[in-house]
């Protein structure tokens, strides 16, 4: 920045020289035949009157010199680089003129004649004021001028002292106040003109290379009586040539080898016919060995002598086609995996299916889906998910890709096409080939994946006879094996659709669900084992079928997921519990309220407002409230921290459901921005009988409660398993032993009972 500015001054400075300079002969004209006028007329006047000649001689010296001075700066070849020397030898000339006239009024003063007096004070304003006209380019120097003069004026008619001489210095100041006052002004003026017009100047230059480079074009031109070729700068820096003038064999030495050729003949058909050429071909940078694709035009053209040369425009468009290239991979090849996409994938099926049947060949569809992907992405994070997904990919491209053609599309679901089967035997073939993935470990950085894969396979003519069908029929197949377990095949049947057909009944009735009021909320107690007092509730929703009778959420929360109704139950779920919990309230009963929260409903945008809100609009304490999540939450805490640090700051807590049974271990604890940790049933369940599931809940609890954790042990079901629980410390605990889930006109016995004999309910 503060080179640019430094030069833009020197620029400035130097168009200032240029200006100047080019007023010289004028004012220097001007200014001798005033002293030639003034030596006429004071002449008689001046005693001695040899004064008047030195006076002139001097002014004639000065004068004469700063004309010299100026034909040396219009020759000199350095002006440009040599700013403050021309500028300082222009101010030198300009001064000693001033100083010249004015001595005037000390060398050819009329002494005794008043008139002649005024006379020669005006002559001096007219050259202060000249010097308006030939330095208006420079104010300082223009002012100095005048003082100089001014200074002059004013010593002489004092020391001359009469009254005359004083009225007559009055007016001077005056007169000549009023000329340095425009002086400046017109200075100004000027000086802004020329910052004006060399900011022009150099925007349009600025807008002419940055135009260059950003349309990366660049320009040449040939005369076809000379051996070099005169390129844009621009050009030669993309070809890389260090200078602009090149041997057109060098010219042609940066056409790539296979494309000179094509490029001569473009050349040799404009010079023969005289008509423009287009031609693209690729340039090797002479230094970097860079490859760049070129469109070049060519024209002919002719001087007013009539000589011939070649003009041509080039423009770098390696970016276009990169960009065609990749717009054309986008469109039909899957970025993450370089696997075939959607859209590709059912045109070649479509386009086998015309194949196939004029062939009367069969083909299979085989539609894979990688089971828990969402918990390694979860786990992981999504750098690792990638990975194992692009890991997955390379399988099939080794494994598959000669009998097939394999597609991703979308998420973790891929699909692979294997043309020309005799019958369905080659179909499980590569389905188990597909298989043979999950005999090995996957080592993704530090992480080992076990894989598991869900696979359907159709079959064409038998199973369908178009792209979209065969595809839905390889999906329940696959969907199929998916609910029985996983980690197998399984080809098309109708029952399958029959099973479809009533999961999207199920999907249907539970959009009616909500619409009706046909969900519940129960509650679970929570109790303190230190005071054998309930100290608050779960609340668990049950879906009352009009048919099908109550229906736990294990049925139909993963429905729920996969049609993105959850956030609508889950919000449904927390209102029913905060307003139940209002109520209680009012009641006098002092409970705190533990409410599951899925993972796509906490990862909405608008998560936390609507917690915060719905509270406030019951009129509940935030510290009554208790979010739940499962641990697959918790395993990225930078993911889930933003939304928890939120809630917590405000009181809301934040638990985490299941601990233990997900892949994080216990070194994440001191990272979480939780409440609460609840242990999960399965290490409850064997806590009697197996050593190492002690150990585990030992851990769990102490390193809980050593980080300030409460916890929760869930599942707790008989005595033996209580009591190790309370000599483990474990301070709070729910499950059958003590109740199932109720509903709410339970609860405010439950909250008033003594539980240290294990009631149930």
């Amino acid at each position: 920045m503060g080179g640019t500015t430094a030069a833009r001054q020197e620029a400035i400075r130097h168009t200032q020289n240029e200006l100047l300079y080019r007023g010289v002969k004028y004012s220097a004209a001007g200014s001798l035949l005033a002293a030639a006028v003034a030596v006429y007329v004071f002449a008689p006047l001046t005693t001695p009157s040899v004064a008047v000649w030195i006076w002139f001689v001097c002014i004639y010296t000065v004068y004469l010199t700063r004309v010299v001075d100026c034909r040396l700066f219009t020759r000199s070849t350095s002006r440009h680089e040599q700013v403050d020397y021309w500028a300082s030898r222009f101010n030198t000339g300009a001064l000693a003129s001033a100083v010249i006239w004015a001595s005037s009024m000390w060398l050819i003063y009329p002494q005794a004649d008043l008139a002649h007096q005024v006379l020669l004070v005006l002559t001096l304003g007219g050259v202060a004021g000249g010097a308006l006209a030939s330095l208006p380019y420079d104010s300082k120097l223009s002012n100095i001028f005048q003082l100089l003069i001014l200074s002059s004026v004013l010593l002489r008619l004092i020391v001359d002292g009469s009254q005359f001489a004083l009225e007559l210095a009055l007016f001077s100041c005056f007169v000549f106040g009023f000329l340095l006052s425009c002086g400046k002004e017109v200075g100004k003026n000027y000086l802004d003109l020329l910052r004006l017009r060399q900011d022009s100047q150099e925007t349009n230059l600025t807008l002419i290379r940055t135009t260059e480079q950003m349309a990366q074009l660049g320009y040449w031109q040939w005369d076809l009586e000379s051996e070099s070729v005169e390129m844009s700068s621009h050009l030669a820096q993309m070809l890389g040539f260090d200078q602009r003038q090149v041997n057109i064999q060098d010219y042609f030495s940066c056409v790539h080898a296979d494309d000179r050729l094509k490029v001569e003949n473009a050349w040799t058909h404009v010079i023969k016919t005289g008509e423009d050429s287009h031609v693209e071909f690729r340039a090797v940078d002479s230094q970097s060995d860079k490859l760049r694709n070129i469109r070049q035009i060519m024209k002919l053209i002719s001087d007013s002598e009539g000589h011939n040369s070649l003009l041509g425009a080039l423009q770098d468009i390696t970016d276009i086609k990169t960009a065609e290239q990749k717009i054309y991979s986008m469109a039909y090849y899957d970025e993450l995996t370089g696997l075939a996409n959607r859209a590709q994938f059912h045109e070649r099926i479509d386009a086998e299916i015309s194949r196939a049947t004029r062939l009367n060949k069969r083909f299979a569809i085989i539609y894979i889906d990688l089971d828990d992907f969402k918990g390694v992405n979860d786990s992981y994070g999504h750098q690792c998910g990638d990975n194992y997904l692009k890991h997955f990919s390379n399988y099939l491209k080794v494994n598959i890709k000669e009998s097939g053609i394999c597609a991703r599309l979308g998420g973790d679901e891929f699909c692979i096409l294997i043309t020309d089967i005799e019958d369905h035997s080659y179909a499980e073939q590569a389905a188990l080939q597909c298989l043979n993935y999950c005999q090995q470990v996957v080592q993704l950085g530090n992480h080992r994946i076990h894989p598991k894969l869900s696979i359907g396979v159709a079959l064409f003519p038998d199973h369908g006879s178009v792209g979209d069908e065969l595809i839905k029929c390889a999906d329940l197949a696959m969907y199929a094996i998916k609910q029985s377990g996983k980690r197998s095949y399984a080809i098309y049947n109708t029952h399958m659709a029959s099973e479809n057909r009533e999961r999207v009944r199920l999907e249907a009735d539970l959009r009616q669900a909500l619409v009706n009021n046909e969900f519940e909320l129960w509650y679970q107690p929570k109790i303190d084992i230190q005071t054998n007092s309930m100290m608050g509730v779960e609340a668990l929703i049950r879906w009352r079928h009009p048919e099908k009778g109550l229906i736990p959420p294990d049925l139909f929360i993963s429905t729920a997921e996969r049609v993105a109704m959850i956030k609508e139950i889950g919000e449904w779920v927390f209102i029913h519990a905060c307003s139940q919990l209002q109520q209680w309230n009012n009641q006098g009963l002092k409970l705190s309220m533990a409410v599951n929260i899925s993972g796509d409903h906490f990862a909405a945008d608008d998560f936390s407002e609507f917690i915060l809100t719905t509270i406030e609009q019951h009129q509940l304490r935030h510290a009554d409230l208790e979010i739940e999540i499962t641990e697959s939450l918790s395993r990225n805490p930078e993911e889930h921290s933003a939304t928890c640090h939120q809630l917590r700051s405000h009181g809301v807590r934040i638990a985490i459901d299941d601990f233990g049974t997900g892949y994080s271990s216990l070194s994440v604890l001191s990272d979480l921005e939780v409440d609460t940790l609840k242990v999960d049933k399965s290490f409850i369940d064997s806590i009697v009988t197996d050593p190492a599931a002690q150990l585990m809940v030992q851990t769990i609890i102490d390193l809980s409660l050593g980080l300030g954790y409460a916890v929760v042990a869930e599942g707790v079901e008989t005595a033996d398993q209580l009591e190790i629980l309370r000599q483990r410390h474990c301070p709070y605990v729910q499950g059958y032993l003590f109740s199932r889930p109720v509903q709410a006109a339970h609860i405010p016995a439950f909250a008033l009972a003594d539980w240290s004999s294990q009631q149930a309910a």
